[in-house]
């Protein structure tokens, strides 16, 4: 009896000594929370389902994580930390975040609330960039002082932004994803390219078809990574690479969860035509009913399947192209030859649009809505820095990699390629935070070190 009472006297210093949001992370291990303001509170989302919040919810129940919404509409930084941690007794009618003891926080904030549009000069919207970016730093350091893992929505878009405003929006996301971190980038699902919705419901936040594709951006298993202590991604510095002998299937990847919007990126060095990628699937098309939201009727947008499609990055005429899923032809212009070029593919599914970049620069668009649904990668040729995201990349963003920034937002597949052999039906070594990788198929790969002849 004494021992058992010294046992829990022993516990009780214990949790006084670590804190009680650490003793809570050890209790609810499987516990996301998602602290943010209107947009992650799901506003806007006509159905009233807690919009991208509930979505998750139920992606992550399915694998036994709870899921609970501790937004408030109109916070920023400032009043969000207002409500980290009660002072004293906690009023019950805030949501606080450490109250409900997560061990994981998605941080779902933007400029909306920061005054950025409301800002008319240059020195004023410098600080509103500056203080914004602070802020979240600061709700990420207080979350991991508090034993709980962050994560960090990157910032969206608003129908009111002038292109001045959406400037700042590309840069914030450019520097907060390559922070150590992780990040969901949003804005690579709902831009329309023009820094508004591409699926909202008024001037700051999206219809239900929009949170959607808000849920579609976050990698199905960045938790369980994260739960099995998979480190941030850094780029590799090593200067091998994969020597493919033929194109068949080589590298393969299938999404386990719906994906949408995505960006495909490879460095690739060949000198003969022939595919380099393919992406299969099926296209979406849009329907659309009038609906009620706050007693307003608006014109809500459905993406549904329509019919299958294959899609392609090839080399043609000896130069790098896309065939999109029409067989409309993208040819950037760039020929193919002993040099290692960067080529990226980056769809957005929300404004029906799919980008081409070869060496940093934008080469082609092309319309089409799609959802992918399995992707080969390879051909007869030099294959090296693979990156696969859940979100298209912008012109900032392709043009920051190929400058060597790794940027991680949204990022499940992130394959240096360098891996020592490439065995027949195994996988391919994976960075990114995810538990998903590259699967090696039957086509002859081996491991290369620049400067020498194939081993």
């Amino acid at each position: 009896m004494r021992r058992t009472l010294a046992a829990v006297v022993g516990l009780v210093t214990l949790v006084a000594t670590i804190g009680y949001a650490q003793q809570a992370a050890r209790l609810h291990p499987h516990r996301i929370a998602v602290f943010g303001s209107s947009v992650a509170n799901g506003r806007g989302d006509e159905l009233a389902r807690d919009g991208y919040t509930g979505l998750l919810r139920m992606l992550m129940a399915q694998k036994g994580w709870e899921v609970l919404n501790q937004s408030r509409g109109g916070d920023n930084t400032k009043t969000l930390m207002t409500r980290f941690a009660p002072e004293g007794a906690p009023d019950p009618k805030t949501r606080y975040l450490t109250t409900v003891n997560p061990s994981y926080v998605v941080i779902g904030l933007s400029f909306g609330n920061e005054n950025l549009y409301e800002s008319k000069t240059k020195a004023e919207k410098d600080a509103v960039y500056d203080g914004y970016l602070k802020g979240i730093r600061a709700v990420v350091d207080r979350a991991r002082q508090n034993g709980i893992t962050p994560v960090v929505m990157l910032c969206y878009t608003r129908d009111l932004y002038t292109p001045e405003d959406y400037e700042y929006v590309r840069r914030a996301n450019v520097e907060q994803a390559q922070w150590d971190v992780p990040t969901v980038n949003v804005l690579g699902a709902i831009d329309d390219g023009k820094g508004h919705w591409a699926l909202g419901w008024d001037d700051k936040h999206p219809q239900n078809s929009g949170h959607h594709e808000f849920l579609y951006s976050f990698v199905p298993s960045l938790f369980e990574a994260l739960e099995r202590g998979k480190p941030n991604p850094v780029k590799a510095t090593g200067g091998g690479f994969a020597r493919i002998a033929s194109g068949s299937a080589p590298l393969t990847f299938a999404p386990a969860e719906t994906m949408h919007p995505f960006a495909l990126s490879f460095m690739v060095r060949t000198q003969g035509d022939g595919t380099l990628s393919t992406i299969s699937g099926s296209t979406l098309a849009t329907r659309t009913e009038i609906r009620v939201n706050e007693d307003k009727p608006f014109t809500a947008t459905t993406l549904v399947v329509d019919k299958q499609f294959a899609a392609s990055l090839i080399v043609q005429d000896g130069r790098f192209g896309y065939k999109s899923a029409a067989k409309t032809m993208i040819d950037s212009g760039v020929r193919a030859d002993a040099q290692w070029h960067e080529v990226v593919l980056s769809h957005f599914t929300a404004r029906g649009e799919t980008l081409l970049f070869v060496d940093g620069k934008q080469v082609g668009t092309v319309s089409e809505r799609l959802e992918p649904k399995n992707f080969v990668v390879g051909s007869a040729g030099d294959f090296k820095d693979l990156l696969l995201y859940r979100a298209a990349l912008n012109a900032d963003e392709v043009a920051a990699m190929h400058a060597g920034k790794l940027l991680k937002g949204s990022l499940e597949v992130y394959s240096p390629l360098t891996d020592a052999e490439f065995k027949a039906d195994g996988t391919v070594e994976n960075r990114a935070q995810s538990l998903t990788a590259l699967k090696v198929g039957r086509d002859r790969i081996v491991h290369v070190d620049e400067g020498t002849s194939t081993r």
